[in-house]
């Protein structure tokens, strides 16, 4: 059997690529921080099936900051077609409340119009980034416990599991 350390990739964009398209479906997405650690779990064990030995804990964070990084990419395209919708029913939200509250300024259940002009593509950017950091955190988590989960092999030939017991 050979020692080489199976690739993080194909499992990091397998487990991110399905956290980022549930962290993008409306009201799934109320679980996002869930499914960015299950995520990454699930990348962890991908990459545990194929590990010659058991998955050290190290490499399961690491595949998880990855899957973490690919979510925030996914989560992030998938959902720019859904924010003109988004922004429709925030807005009607927006209209329903101004009903209700007199003392509230003039315009601003009109609020969410302004976040579409020219500094939208920064906004974009800068929301890449924040969601990138964040799931990559949540992702490290999530490999970690994916490894201590997944991760341990029983009975490898030629690993030594521990100290040889005192009754053999």
């Amino acid at each position: 059997m050979s020692n080489q350390k199976p690739g993080m990739l194909v499992p990091a964009l397998i487990g991110g690529g399905i956290a980022g398209l549930f962290s993008a479906i409306p009201f799934l997405n109320c679980l996002c921080c869930l499914w960015i650690i299950a995520g990454a779990m699930l990348a962890a064990y991908l990459l545990a099936k194929d590990y010659p030995t058991s998955l050290p804990t190290g490499d399961g964070a690491i595949v998880g900051v990855l899957a973490g990084i690919v979510a925030a990419v996914v989560d992030t395209i998938i959902s720019l077609p859904l924010q003109a919708i988004n922004a429709q029913v925030i807005q009607r939200f927006m209209e329903r409340i101004a009903e209700f509250t007199d003392e509230m300024p003039p315009g601003w259940e009109n609020l969410m119009e302004r976040g579409f002009g020219p500094a939208s593509a920064v906004m974009f950017l800068v929301s890449l980034l924040m969601s990138a950091v964040i799931f990559a955190l949540l992702g490290a988590l999530g490999g970690v416990l994916g490894a201590a989960l997944f991760g341990k092999k029983q009975n490898v030939p030629g690993q030594i599991d521990g100290p040889p017991s005192e009754n053999s």
